[in-house]
């Protein structure tokens, strides 16, 4: 019956997937056929750009049951593969790295729509040029392209990206990029498109999507081998077998034990490229194994012994006190229990049948015995004679438990302590309203401006405009802008009849942060707007050519720009072709829409939810789940960021 329930979940599964179709260009069979034509020394310089993992590709097919079933559990704005509330997967650059060896440091790849000097061919023209090309600049970038169209990030199109082409090739290029961000930001852009439209084609690598589940998601009826890059150790042939495992034991996907650190593998003593920490790392082995080997011997003996033993144990003073079989060591407390499987000793430690008089080993006659007692005697507790009845206790540490077994646990507070005292003295109204307590980045704020964070006060314009200082400056990547609501408070107000360059210029660059960094970087800006005591924040993403509105307050969503919204769009748009330097930013290329976001659960919570969609929102989704019941700490979380940020001049006010 049990059996029949199985087959029969395996083949709604089945069913449910092939209702819907999929169709990709990732193709790593072809890549490896060209990468198999290249002579030796343009492989390695293929391995000197740090792509030598695709070469190591063994895995070929797509399977289009599996990317199914991951792609419809995608959370693109989470960026994690989730099948139920305790079993998840985040796609993060870490994997990328795992799984194909390319790097996760360096600069974010943005792909420009200039055109280069370079005819852009199909991909069949490619592969003609990578096996005629010499060894040189030419080469690497037509190789990177070709990786980036077959299996990196292939998109629907025969002939590839174009503009990834032209920007491959324009003058400003360097291989300094964060490859393995990219990956991740391609297949995540693709699942989203696929799922919005009605489209069968997914950009974007699938072959990582599928290895990403075997490699992180295990069961215990098939063991692999773990290698550096991940890809190496999984076959077709081993892919399949794994899938039809699960399938057969299970009846669908997602049963397996999630795993989602990176295993230690030698390879992360080689890295520190030192021969002693390599020594080190050897000599520890080598002692593990003769430790394990030793107590393999004495238990063995251990066993035999009490087996044959027709009196008691203890009555010899060389003699041991009677020790379990070695089959319940771990049930006893053995010390070295947890050890006897580990991976750094094959050798079988089954328990041994019955012996015979003749096979027993003399213990007190054998050095080597003689040793191994002598050390595991220093082990053991003596016996005691006293003839009270004792009673074992087996319950396990809580410490020691296993993490699969859900424990009892205190829930803690959610608000360090420093800051509720440091919050307890802002609020405190026996003080100065007009004492200043945050001065960081160029903005002051009193005790009165910080009120605003207790209770259901609204969040004011200059409480507003310190925090989108606060994130321009905290922003690493230097790919997002955070500009002041108080650019789009004069432009709606003023209502400019005409837009054109020199008055935007003159009147609004103004608004602009001061901050050197790299305009050209920039990929989102967002602009908190205010307008009838409602905040809601425009995100214009440079990348995608789209203007996204993100309200709290729910309803009917829009699906076109009022005039003020428009106004604004202009001038942001002119802004950023004059710091980035790029051409014109056409206002009729961009769509406009507005996402799915938290719904705000009064009518004051308003600008705590623009804080902080600003703070998690990335290529068009939440990197971090937003509850709407939460909005009181969130209130105090956001107000501590400021008060204890180690850039805040009055911040040892709040220090003991």
């Amino acid at each position: 019956m049990h059996r029949q329930r199985r087959q029969q979940s395996a083949t709604d599964e089945s069913s449910t997937t092939s209702e819907c179709t999929l169709l990709t260009r990732c193709s790593p069979t072809r890549f490896l056929r060209l990468c198999s034509q290249l002579d030796e020394r343009k492989q390695e310089a293929i391995r000197d750009m740090n792509f030598g993992g695709l070469l190591s590709i063994t895995c070929k097919e797509v399977r289009h049951n599996l990317c199914l079933w991951l792609i419809e559990r995608f959370d693109v704005g989470l960026r994690k593969i989730q099948w139920s509330s305790t079993h998840h997967l985040e796609v993060t650059p870490n994997v990328v790295n795992e799984l194909f060896g390319l790097p996760m440091h360096g600069r974010i790849l943005q792909v420009s729509s200039n055109p280069s000097e370079h005819h852009f061919g199909r991909i069949r023209d490619c592969e003609d040029r990578l096996r005629e090309l010499p060894i040189g600049e030419e080469f690497r970038r037509a190789f990177i392209w070709y990786a980036c169209a077959t299996i990196l990030a292939p998109t629907s199109r025969v002939d590839g990206c174009r503009n990834l082409w032209h920007t491959l090739h324009g003058d400003e290029f360097r291989n300094d990029i964060n490859w393995a961000q990219f990956v991740v930001d391609e297949l995540v852009s693709g699942i989203r498109h696929f799922q919005q439209s009605q489209n069968a084609w997914v950009h974007g690598s699938l072959v990582f999507l599928q290895l990403f589940y075997v490699v992180k998601v295990r069961i215990s009826s098939m063991q692999v081998p773990v290698t550096m890059p991940s890809i190496v150790a999984w076959s077709d042939d081993l892919l399949k077998i794994r899938l039809q495992q699960e399938l057969r034991d299970y009846g669908s996907f997602g049963h397996g034990e999630v795993f989602e650190d990176v295993p230690n593998t030698p390879s992360d003593v080689e890295s520190e490229d030192s021969d002693e920490l390599r020594q080190q790392y050897e000599a520890a082995q080598r002692t593990i194994n003769e430790q394990l080997s030793i107590m393999k011997r004495v238990m063995r003996r251990l066993h035999s012994r009490r087996r044959s033993s027709t009196h008691a144990v203890g009555s010899s003073p060389n003699a041991f006190p009677s020790s379990p079989s070695f089959s319940h060591a771990s049930d006893h407390g053995f010390p070295f229990a947890e050890h006897c499987t580990s991976p750094l000793h094959p050798t079988n430690f089954d328990t041994p049948g019955p012996q015979t008089s003749q096979d027993i080993p003399n213990m007190q006659g054998d050095d080597d015995s003689a040793e191994d007692v002598k050390s595991l005697r220093a082990m053991m507790v003596p016996q005691t004679h006293r003839r009270s009845r004792t009673h074992r206790v087996r319950r396990m540490a809580q410490s020691l438990k296993s993490p699969f077994v859900p424990q009892p646990h205190t829930r803690q507070s959610a608000i360090p302590m420093d800051l509720k005292e440091a919050i307890a003295f802002v609020f405190n109204t026996d003080m100065d309203p007009s004492e200043e307590l945050v001065s960081l980045y160029e903005t002051h704020l009193t005790r009165g401006n910080l009120g605003c964070f207790e209770g259901s006060h609204w969040i004011g314009n200059e409480v507003m405009d310190a925090y989108c200082r606060f994130l321009q400056h905290e922003d690493i990547g230097r790919t997002k802008l955070f500009i002041s609501p108080y650019l789009a408070e004069i432009v709606v107000q003023s209502k400019p009849k005409k837009l054109v360059k020199d008055s935007i210029l003159n009147q609004y660059e103004r608004y602009l942060y001061d901050i050197a960094m790299p305009y050209g970087h920039v990929i989102e800006v967002f602009l908190p707007l205010l307008i009838k005591n409602h905040w809601t924040l425009i995100v214009f993403d440079l990348y995608k050519l789209r203007i996204q509105l993100l309200d709290s307050l729910g309803g009917r969503k829009k699906t076109h720009m009022t005039g003020a919204q428009r106004n604004l769009a202009k001038v942001v748009l002119c802004l950023m072709v004059h710091k980035k330097g790029v051409g014109e930013y056409n206002l009729e290329r961009f769509s406009f829409v507005m996402p799915d976001v938290p719904s705000q659960t009064n009518e004051h919570d308003c600008g705590v939810f623009v804080m902080k969609f600003m703070e998690h929102w990335s290529s068009g989704g939440l990197t971090k789940s937003i509850d709407p019941t939460q909005m009181s700490k969130y209130r105090l979380k956001l107000l501590g960021n400021m008060l204890l940020s180690q850039h805040n001049a009055h911040r040892t006010l709040f220090q003991k």
